[in-house]
């Protein structure tokens, strides 16, 4: 798919996972190519992918962060660089060996970059929210001609935005569809008939389920490309965690197969009603709200903006009154609940218990993007407003806004 470059929305305004694969149509994404083919963007004009990252915010990371491995790793084609060459006694990233041995052709590898630039923090949580997934980063700085990894699959979805240079794509035969986590490429596995090739160059992007077997070689400029890895949960996964709850409860799933089942005159029907039995009673009697909460709290935890207003919020001169303006952190997931006796606010691993008479206010407060103190529901008078808006800045959930646009 080609498409011209066109100059983005401010960030704040952004819908970030519309953004990143206009023009194609998000619901047309999930529906023909999400967890079934991969997805290729060409972008005629190089700088759309501009504003996540630069060489510049690398160098900063590497120089003055004090990282450590596996922050930073560095690989060749062949395989890892050992951590020795450019680590001290203690671990940390010595930024004079990585430059070198990015001279000798290897490729630098920045995991987790969603924890130190916005931008990318605001692209993850986006992410996170529409397919309830854990998202993270890697970015990948390669020299010219050179090639990071050997041909290989992943256990998780991954977009790849190309910042600068431009990478050869090989797309290989399929080996496992949508491999489970432990299902991982083992090296040496040889890959299939090559059923693709491609160029992504600057300000494209391209999207493998996981499980397609790929490579990817720079051509005559060094490379720059943000991977974009969406850890998802699987109905696998749900059904062993459900049985796993499931015999917290109850005592027969905790007990020991028949003493002889691997004996060769073990009865099959017996084997079949036994199953049958232990299925029947996860299906009717155990409540699987207890996995959707932890799933759910995993994906709370793990997809997080960055908070870097917290103390100057604290720092405010002007006083916090009923025609102040707030608005929610757009890019910060929240759970608000109502359990009967309190109301129970979730968000980035966090839990915030209230009242359950302030219910319709943290309902509001959680949902309008921007309003006045004043504005939320009466089931509070207005000092209680002041209170519960005064808790929510300090929580991080609201933001004030300036005097000025009151």
């Amino acid at each position: 798919m080609m498409t011209d470059y066109r100059a983005p929305r401010p960030a704040t305004e952004r819908d970030w996972y519309a953004w990143l694969i206009d023009p194609l149509p998000t619901a047309d994404f999930e529906r023909n190519y999400y967890e079934q083919r991969l997805m290729h963007i060409q972008r005629k004009a190089s700088p759309y992918y501009d504003e996540l990252l630069s060489v510049a915010d690398l160098d900063n990371v590497l120089g003055t962060h004090a990282a450590k491995h596996p922050d930073i790793s560095l690989v060749r084609g062949d395989g890892d660089v050992s951590r020795g060459e450019y680590t001290n006694g203690a671990g940390r990233i010595q930024p004079l060996d990585v430059a070198r041995l990015f001279d000798d052709g290897a490729t630098v590898i920045f995991r987790q970059l969603q924890e130190r630039v916005p931008t990318l923090a605001r692209l993850c949580v986006s992410l996170g929210r529409r397919f309830s997934s854990r998202v993270q980063t890697n970015v990948y700085l390669t020299p010219a001609d050179a090639q990071g990894f050997a041909p290989h699959w992943d256990t998780h979805d991954v977009f790849v935005l190309q910042i600068s240079g431009t990478k050869r794509w090989s797309i290989y035969d399929t080996k496992v569809k949508l491999p489970l986590r432990g299902q991982r490429f083992e090296r040496g596995t040889l890959p299939g008939d090559v059923s693709d090739e491609f160029e992504l160059g600057p300000g494209s992007a391209v999207y493998l389920p996981r499980g397609l077997m790929h490579s990817a070689r720079s051509t005559d400029q060094a490379s720059l490309h943000i991977t974009l890895g969406l850890t998802s949960f699987t109905w696998a996964e749900f059904l062993v965690e459900s049985v796993n709850a499931a015999a917290l409860e109850e005592e027969s799933l905790r007990r020991t197969l028949p003493r002889r089942f691997a004996s060769e005159g073990f009865p099959v029907a017996e084997r079949e009603r036994l199953f049958g039995e232990k299925l029947a009673f996860v299906q009717s009697r155990f409540n699987p709200d207890v996995v959707w909460r932890r799933f759910s709290d995993e994906v709370l935890a793990a997809d997080v903006p960055l908070f870097t207003d917290l103390l100057s919020q604290r720092f405010r001169e002007d006083p916090l009154t009923p025609l102040s303006r707030v608005r929610r952190r757009r890019d910060l997931i929240v759970k608000a609940e109502n359990e009967g006796e309190t109301c129970l606010l979730r968000f980035s691993g966090h839990e915030l218990r209230l009242p359950v008479h302030s219910w319709p206010a943290l309902r509001f407060a959680t949902t309008v993007d921007e309003f006045a103190v004043q504005d939320l529901p009466d089931c509070l008078d207005a000092e209680g407003k002041l209170t519960l808006v005064r808790r929510l800045v300090s929580e991080g959930v609201l933001q004030r806004l300036e005097a000025s646009a009151a």
